[in-house]
């Protein structure tokens, strides 16, 4: 209720006989309710603005019972004087409480009390304003709470969704065996990765990594997934895109969509023939491969190329590798060698170490690795690890 409408409505709840002469002087300002039980007090507290309390001052006094008084008078707008018997005013029993409870001698004179009744119709509004700040302050939480409830929902259904162009199984083809990490930063990943049966002797396989982290860089990442040309399909016959020409045209498409926000990313691109061994690969920005060779040597399979999706016109070379064997390759995002990479340790040193592991046992090591790592180092990147396994 407004403070005009409760204006000068003095509720003074009294269960002994009040001071009449108090009273009598207070009736020539104030429309008096007075009562002496709790439930009628109760009933009348909405419409009081200023509260009177006075409980017993002899062994009736009830501090449970008066506490009682106080958290009703807590809920509503209305400002209350409470008169205590001498012994509860000295020690503080009101201290703790709110500035809305002003609490008063029961032996106090007739004018203390009229002068204090005064000062706390003067207060109602104070209060009334600060209540009316903090239920808008209680509601803009409310509002903010519920917004990041239904963003974190959606970023949720967009984790999911990213999750769903990831391949659900990965191929076997001959004698190659795959298996992969994928960890994003939080709900979505700037990161994303496929290993596709081309043909019966061919299969695909790239790592991609949008500029930046969130939801810019998963919508993009879901571009790459669908934009990166694998195969040009004419009648009934196909034809395998390499490398070179698929990234080339993957960066055109992004410049041609003049993205904002996040247009940049990174790629590596590979084929390899089943049956050859032969391994056809192009980048653009990204971290070079690693092949460990299955005679114990390590090396990174350099070649030179840009970002992808600033110039239009960019060129990225392929080159050939013949593997053998019982050869692994490493594809990974620059958030592995940004977390494991440390004055003690390097990419390179932890794959030799973990070499006689097979492929899902080394994605498994790499996972503990790079969980220790972050822990220390606080890195915040998504990291993705694509291993390609020659059977020997």
């Amino acid at each position: 209720m407004s403070v005009t409408t409760q204006s000068r409505t003095l509720l003074w709840y009294c269960p002994q006989p009040a001071r009449s002469s108090a009273l009598r002087r207070l009736e020539q300002h104030w429309a008096i309710s007075w009562c002496d039980r709790p439930e009628s007090f109760l009933s009348r507290l909405d419409d009081a603005c200023v509260v009177m309390i006075v409980p017993p001052c002899d062994d009736r006094f009830d501090p449970v019972a008066v506490q009682n008084l106080l958290k009703a008078v807590d809920m509503s707008l209305a400002v209350a004087v409470v008169m205590l018997p001498l012994a509860f005013g000295e020690n503080g029993w009101l201290s703790e409480r709110h500035g809305q409870f002003i609490p008063l001698d029961s032996r106090c004179s007739d004018e203390t009390l009229l002068a204090t009744v005064e000062s706390a119709a003067a207060l109602q509004k104070v209060i009334a304003d600060l209540r009316g700040e903090v239920a808008g302050e209680r509601g803009l939480g409310k509002g903010i709470a519920a917004s990041f409830q239904q963003l974190d929902e959606e970023l949720r259904l967009a984790a999911r969704l990213q999750r769903d162009f990831l391949p659900h199984k990965l191929p076997v083809v001959g004698p190659v065996h795959f298996a992969t990490l994928f960890r994003p930063l939080g709900w979505v990943s700037g990161d994303i990765y496929d290993v596709t049966r081309l043909d019966e002797t061919h299969v695909g396989f790239y790592v991609a990594d949008a500029v930046g982290h969130g939801m810019p860089a998963a919508l993009l990442t879901m571009f790459i997934k669908k934009a990166l040309q694998t195969k040009k399909i004419a009648g009934h016959s196909y034809q395998i895109v390499p490398p070179d020409e698929a990234m080339g045209q993957l960066n055109l498409d992004i410049c041609q969509h003049n993205l904002s926000g996040c247009q940049f990313c990174t790629s590596c691109y590979a084929i390899l023939d089943t049956q050859t061994l032969e391994l056809c690969y192009a980048r653009g920005g990204h971290p070079s491969p690693i092949l460990l060779r299955g005679d114990g040597s390590v090396e990174r399979l350099e070649t030179p190329g840009p970002l992808l999706g600033v110039f239009p016109d960019e060129q990225f070379p392929s080159k050939r590798c013949q593997l053998r064997p019982g050869d692994r390759l490493v594809m990974f995002s620059d958030g592995v060698e940004d977390t494991l990479v440390s004055p003690q340790s390097d990419l390179l040193r932890e794959l030799r170490g973990l070499r006689e592991l097979s492929a899902d046992e080394l994605v498994l090591q790499l996972t503990l690795l790079l969980e220790d790592a972050k822990t220390v180092s606080r890195c915040e990147d998504d990291i993705t690890v694509v291993v390609m396994d020659i059977d020997s």
